[in-house]
């Protein structure tokens, strides 16, 4: 293991440069626990915080349905009745875009 400076980020959000150890042979990173707590309170200012949540998949007439709680909807600033563009991103992502907003 060797302590190297490494980079952060949740869900696509940069998170900063933190220190870590590293395995020195598959590179494997292993935050301590003074830059865990640091990358959670920026996470926590950032208000990406606990954003994650399990959801299910319904029917709607032929269609299936993906719900989006409400505190997910609320940070991506989605309304009902809002056009959105939906795309997979390889088998098992799915991304949910607002059309005319730049993304990054």
């Amino acid at each position: 293991m060797v302590h190297k400076k490494r980079h952060a980020e949740q869900y696509g959000f940069d998170l900063g440069v933190f220190v870590a150890d590293v395995c020195s042979s598959c590179g494997e990173i292993f935050w301590n626990e003074k830059s865990v707590l640091k990358m959670e309170k920026k996470a926590k200012r950032m208000g990406i915080w606990g954003l994650e949540r399990r959801t299910k998949v319904a029917t709607v007439g032929n269609s299936l349905a993906v719900r989006i709680p409400r505190r997910l909807a609320d940070f991506l600033g989605l309304t009902r009745g809002m056009e959105v563009s939906v795309h997979p991103i390889g088998k098992d992502k799915l991304v949910v875009e607002q059309p005319g907003k730049e993304h990054h």
